[in-house]
């Protein structure tokens, strides 16, 4: 009787199941790195993309912030070399600020917080809570490595975020809601003035300090209808570098850099109200400047950076006529991606439960400029390309990172994709193509709100 192949053999056939069984559900797979423009979600996603709300005339303005510095001891957001993740002390206090835009009957709400970052619970949250639908809230965040954690239930964001508590984040989400509500109950007549400049000296690319960074560093300003030697009534700044300066060896809550920066700009410019926004976070960290703390050192850029806008906000022209446009749209993502080596990655299987399946863009216009929101650490190598790709147009993008969801960094394709790099191997969920993908959808949607 002829002998049965090893295969047939008893003795190897639990172990060859069980090999089988493990690449099918660890992996590792081949790597999917069909460009997205031949994908099925891409065709799927763009041609959802609808005309925005839209209107021109008188430009209202409503701004309210709310304080939501935890109590010391509460764990904080950012860093998981940090140990422990508790509080001991506070440098500088936290907030929430939000303005809210309208002309016509189109208007939007920006909300920009004092946290790591806002992700979909936080969000869903705080529109359930205001009673606004998606897009009536335009989300960012400082980001900022100090400011209070323990809002993210889901267990990555439990890494950087600390111990999960739920009555802690509906409250923080209870906080932010007021802060959406009471803007909206304040409006009033405003003039719009745009003032940018670049900042060079403030960043440096993280991921390849060859090249160079998405720099610079602007401000959308809001004055009083009828009053042109006033100062502006409210600012919303952004600029692209991690707000990291502390670093993890400290537990103080703080607001970073950010938060010395609306400090100085409201003290050097008169502005009543200043907010900010993180921009092309992505690739970009801070410089430091030397000091006798890490937080006085936060303290120092930021107020290098308001200094180095006091001269355009002060020269900055107003108009009292706007078109205000505002565009929402829900994504399609590729599959979740964690790579193994540059040609092969983890089992779909295992890794699906990481990000998710849908995640927005959002895009306002306010004038000349694009307030454009991004669903995580938005890359300069992406706002750069985006930038030129609308210069033309006669407007001036303004990118912004953490728009409500978070799908980690979004770094561009290529060889940026290809570095061995946290941002780009560890932080990087969904492949060398997301960025890029996401881009040429923000791009449709702000020529669709253009003339």
């Amino acid at each position: 009787m002829p002998r049965k192949p090893w295969y047939r053999r008893k003795r190897y056939v639990i172990p060859l199941l069980l090999v089988v069984l493990f690449v099918v559900a660890i992996g590792p797979w081949p790597a999917d790195n069909t460009p997205y423009a031949e994908a099925g979600y891409f065709a799927e996603t763009a041609g959802r993309i609808a005309p925005p709300s839209k209107a021109s005339g008188q430009l209202r303005a409503g701004f309210a912030e709310t304080d939501i510095t935890p109590q010391v001891g509460h764990q904080l957001a950012g860093f998981s070399a940090r140990d422990p993740f508790d509080s001991d002390s506070i440098f500088s206090r936290c907030f929430a600020r939000a303005l809210t835009l309208s002309v016509g009957d189109v208007e939007v709400t920006i909300l920009a917080v004092d946290l790591l970052l806002v992700n979909e619970q936080v969000a869903q949250a705080v529109l359930e809570k205001s009673g606004l639908k998606a897009g009536g809230i335009f989300f960012t965040a400082t980001h900022t490595h100090g400011g209070p954690g323990q809002w993210g239930a889901h267990p990555i964001e439990q890494i950087i975020i600390g111990d999960y508590d739920a009555d802690y984040s509906d409250r923080l989400a209870a906080d932010l809601a007021s802060a959406v509500t009471a803007s909206r109950e304040q409006m009033v007549p405003v003039d719009l003035g745009l003032a940018k400049t670049d900042a060079t000296d403030g960043q440096v690319n993280r991921v390849d300090t060859a090249r160079g960074t998405f720099d610079q560093l602007s401000a959308l300003l809001f004055r009083h209808a009828g009053e042109p030697d006033a100062p502006p009534f409210a600012a919303l700044v952004s600029y692209g570098a991690h707000a990291t300066v502390s670093g993890h060896r400290s537990n103080a809550i703080n607001a970073d850099y950010p938060g010395a920066l609306v400090d100085r700009l409201r003290e050097a410019t008169g502005t009543e109200h200043v907010m900010f926004a993180a921009g092309t976070v992505g690739d970009a960290s801070p410089q430091r400047p030397q000091a006798a703390t890490s937080e006085e050192s936060a303290v120092k850029l930021g107020e290098s950076l308001a200094d180095e806008l006091t001269k355009p906000v002060a020269s900055a022209d107003f108009q009292p006529t706007v078109t205000l446009a505002n565009s929402y749209l829900p994504v399609d993502l590729p599959g979740v991606r964690v790579p193994v080596t540059a040609g092969l990655r983890l089992s779909p299987l295992s890794t699906r439960w990481i990000g998710p399946e849908r995640s927005h863009l959002h895009v306002l216009r306010i004038g000349s400029a694009l307030l454009i929101g991004f669903p995580g650490d938005y890359s300069g190598q992406l706002g750069t390309r985006l930038a030129g790709e609308l210069a033309g147009n006669g407007v001036t993008a303004i990118p912004t990172s953490f728009n409500g969801d978070y799908l980690g960094y979004l770094v561009s394709d290529g060889d940026f994709y290809n570095a061995p790099k946290y941002e780009t191997r560890v932080m990087n969920f969904y492949g060398p193509w997301l960025g890029p993908y996401l881009n040429d959808l923000a791009g449709r949607m702000a020529r669709g709100t253009l003339p």
